[in-house]
């Protein structure tokens, strides 16, 4: 029986001899967000991206294109109270939802973000959507709200929907607190997709930190910083403190280092995430696919919530020493109260 190190590296080994071959094998990795996380919402989390990375995979298996896998993946958890992102995400100063969210081709560079954006479901949808329909590569405010109507896109009523009582709490926590808005468990959802013909997507949605300012902008709908995606390169995207993030351009920065370098995608994630904290504070996580399959996790906060899947095998984990391996037709977390 291999330890999760072992089994790790005889993938890294097979996915690039494959690759010389000119094979691809598909993978979809998802993130659920990096941050601290208390240990009662730790199952909940890992049972939601457990879920989201099958979803998504499904979506490979039967021929699908990867921007549909990351879309579908990324849906799941936006409807999934344990996430920050859609139902149960973040609140602002005011106590409403504001979501940001971006989506990358990585065929045709194709892009499309949002911003802003309230009584909203899916945000990751209308992002989509911004990108294949709307001739531009980014709306917020009025802009975005008519073009989602144009498009069929029906806004919840009455307003209000998407606001938990765990994330009521967090802002009054918040308040009560030295009002850092790197504080809390995070929450962030992405996903990156890689298929058969080494195709790569990549998508992230969020409602960013508790208590931001109204109109607050992180790095998640930012292409290059919270999401990117290129079949030259490989897909990512990223999570944990997006006001720092974005002076980076994490995302971009990652995959074309690993290119320029030559070195794998994981130790490149790894050093980047640390040089970014070191000169400029915070924390980050991200998942991560190089052209060739090889999947990269990284974060230097206390938990990031993530799984992917390969085949019949599904990993998943929540911290940096939590690599756990399951059939994916197991489902191994408990039903959770009130469901998802």
């Amino acid at each position: 029986m291999l330890f999760p190190w072992e089994w790790l590296v005889l993938s890294v080994l097979l996915s690039n001899f494959k690759y010389c071959m000119g094979v691809v094998e598909p993978v979809l990795i998802v993130h659920g967000g990096a941050g601290t996380v208390s240990e009662d919402r730790i199952p909940g989390k890992l049972r939601g991206v457990t879920l989201a990375a099958k979803v998504g995979y499904q979506v490979l298996a039967r021929n699908g294109t990867v921007v549909e896998a990351v879309e579908q993946a990324v849906r799941i958890m936006e409807a999934d109270r344990f996430f920050n992102a859609g139902y149960g995400a973040a609140l602002n100063i005011e106590g409403d939802v504001e979501l940001d969210a971006s989506i990358m081709d990585g065929a045709t560079k194709a892009t499309g973000s949002l911003s802003g954006l309230r009584d909203l479901l899916h945000p990751i949808s209308l992002a989509r959507d911004v990108m294949e329909h709307s001739g531009h590569n980014f709306l917020i405010g009025d802009g975005l709200v008519s073009f989602a109507l144009d498009r069929g896109f029906r806004f919840l009523e009455p307003p209000g929907q998407l606001v938990t009582q765990y994330s009521m709490d967090a802002l009054e926590e918040w308040k009560a607190s030295d009002q850092s808005y790197r504080s809390g468990e995070g929450g962030t959802v992405g996903a990156v997709a890689i298929d058969a013909n080494g195709n790569i997507a990549a998508a992230t949605s969020t409602g960013g930190v508790t208590g931001k300012r109204v109109g607050r902008v992180g790095d998640t709908p930012i292409i290059g910083s919270g999401t990117y995606a290129d079949n030259g390169l490989g897909g990512v995207s990223l999570t944990g403190d997006g006001d720092i993030i974005m002076k980076v351009c994490l995302a971009y920065d990652v995959l074309r280092t690993a290119q320029l370098t030559n070195r794998a995608l994981q130790t490149v994630a790894d050093e980047l995430l640390d040089a970014m904290s070191a000169a400029l504070g915070g924390t980050a996580g991200l998942v991560a696919l190089d052209r060739a399959g090889n999947v990269a996790v990284a974060h230097n906060s206390l938990h990031m919530s993530w799984a992917y899947q390969r085949g019949d095998t599904v990993a998943y984990g929540a911290s940096k020493e939590d690599f756990n391996l399951m059939p994916a037709t197991d489902t191994p977390f408990d039903p959770l109260p009130g469901g998802m």
